[in-house]
């Protein structure tokens, strides 16, 4: 969430808008408030795309299909004018984080919670069903965790399914994948028409990644994460047992052996009530998300509105590769590397190395150093920088700024800005810059260490990068071929490219330009 800044509109219909709540390749979502002071959330389609008929007429399906489903388990449609100068869709604005944001800042859901979970993903699908549409892309973005339970939103891409061809719809062309790959069906993935079986593997998907933090399919690239879709059988080991079995029913290849929501509830039995049924991270979100709202309700600046706050993480090193055996066959000896004192600090002493271990892997023996400068610290930068000075080093065609992105805090300084094709309608590229500040250069550059290694043990370690003091390329995600995160003294860059055929060497190139675009402290 962030306030609106000079681009953004300040009324969509009747509608006063007072802050942004997300912005995609297509559109926004603003937080607007009604002529009665109601809070609502307003989609609003990008000004280049509202004059392209086809993508109004597919955000006529959107506001129709929307309309069709109860807002017991969605967020009900308010108002909508798909032809406006610049459609829009509005609904009850819902408080609560998504699935995914959940996890990613409180860890995996325990057993009871997952079990509510299930229970209202397949009360959610069986209203949509029941309305005669097909979701097509349940994911964990598009799932809300509320007070009152489960919320399924975005229906961008939901299609009739009576009534309508495929071809109709305008959705889909030949050889396109409508949906998000780690989280979609196999029919989804070879391009043939979606039933409502096919929600129920995209849920049998989020569920694996409520309990383990990643889609059960995700893989290194799109088209490795659509082949494990379409042929691969998912490790479901760490999933309860109390649950594998439902999950490996809705995961079935075949979609004519896959539950249909009814038959999930009676699978999972009853959900016993509870005043609290979420996670303590989930009612921490919604009260910052509250904190922001009034904030910005009551005019504060744009600067103190944050991303809701996660819990502390647990400062720990970050994990170093196993150094290879001396005189292994194919192995250079072990170089010697020069050794730095650590600096001495007030109150306490902490232990830094100067230099890595070394590591024997398919690319070479790999060294990981924390950069100090010559006065005995770590590499340390003041802020994030802003696009237009950052991008002008970044070799990327399809600058899109009206995607730009900033935030700051007393604590950390956030940057993204996007690259885009707008032939092809989608994103190409996103780099992100994280500064964490607030404290001397050692515990800033020990507290942005910490979250780093936690990241990167869910990814793939980077050996022989040539700078930063770690990186690793991700191993989740739907929207990139390969993504990059390098870290650099108490600054994250992370790059995310689309590049069908091979990113890995551009990924590195502009994750290089991009920590050379942040001046030093």
């Amino acid at each position: 969430m962030r306030a609106l800044g000079s681009g953004d509109p300040a009324h969509a219909g009747p509608f006063r808008c007072v802050a942004v709540l997300g912005q995609g390749g297509m559109g926004r979502v603003l937080l607007c408030a009604g002529p009665d002071g109601r809070l609502v959330a307003v989609k609003q389609v990008l000004a280049h795309f509202a004059d392209d008929e086809g993508f109004r007429a597919r955000f006529r399906r959107e506001v129709a299909a929307s309309r069709k489903v109860s807002g017991a388990y969605t967020a009900a449609v308010m108002d909508a004018d798909p032809d406006a100068v610049t459609p829009w869709l509005a609904s009850v604005f819902v408080a609560g984080p998504s699935l995914g944001a959940v996890v990613k800042e409180g860890g995996v859901l325990d057993g009871a919670a997952v079990h509510r979970l299930a229970a209202g993903l397949a009360s959610a699908l069986a209203e949509i069903h029941r309305a005669g549409l097909v979701h097509r892309d349940l994911k964990p973005d598009n799932v809300l965790l509320t007070e009152d339970g489960v919320r399924v939103i975005d229906f961008g891409i939901a299609r009739a399914t009576k009534g309508v061809s495929e071809g109709e719809t305008g959705l889909t062309r030949t050889g396109w994948v409508i949906g998000s790959p780690a989280f979609m069906s196999p029919e989804q993935a070879e391009s043939k028409p979606p039933t409502p079986a096919s929600d129920v593997f995209s849920l049998g998907s989020v569920l694996v990644m409520a309990v383990t933090g990643s889609s059960p399919f995700a893989g290194a690239s799109t088209l490795r994460t659509l082949y494990d879709v379409v042929h691969s059988e998912p490790d479901l080991s760490a999933v309860p047992a109390g649950l594998r079995g439902i999950v490996e029913r809705c995961l079935a290849k075949d979609p004519a052996a896959r539950p249909t929501p009814a038959q999930l509830l009676e699978l999972l039995g009853p959900v016993a009530p509870a005043g609290r049924p979420w996670p303590a991270a989930v009612y921490r979100m919604l009260a910052a998300q509250r904190e922001d709202i009034d904030r910005l309700l009551a005019g504060g600046p744009a600067d103190a509105i944050t991303a809701p706050p996660g819990p502390e993480p647990e400062v720990r090193a970050e994990p170093e590769p196993e150094p290879a055996a001396e005189g292994t066959p194919g192995v250079p000896p072990r170089p010697t590397v020069p050794q730095r004192r650590a600096p001495r600090l007030r109150q306490r002493t902490v232990a830094l190395s100067a230099a890595g271990a070394l590591a024997a892997s398919g690319l070479g023996v790999g060294v990981y150093a924390m950069d100090w400068d010559a006065a005995g610290s770590p590499a340390a930068y003041a802020a994030a920088p802003a696009c237009p000075e950052a991008t002008g080093r970044i070799a990327l065609a399809g600058r899109e700024s009206t995607e730009d992105y900033r935030s700051a805090n007393g604590r950390q300084a956030q940057t993204a800005c996007s690259w885009y094709d707008h032939v092809a309608g989608r994103r190409i590229a996103l780099v992100r810059w994280d500064v964490r500040h607030g404290g001397d250069d050692v515990s800033n550059a020990r507290l942005q260490q910490s979250g780093f290694a936690q990241e990167a043990a869910r990814g793939t370690r980077v050996n022989n990068l040539g700078f930063g003091d770690g990186a690793y390329w991700q191993s989740t995600g739907t929207e990139w071929t390969c993504a990059l995160s390098v870290r650099h003294g108490n600054l994250v860059v992370w790059v995310g490219l689309y590049r069908p055929g091979g990113c890995e060497a551009k990924a590195k190139e502009v994750a290089k330009a991009a920590l050379a675009a942040v001046p030093r402290a």
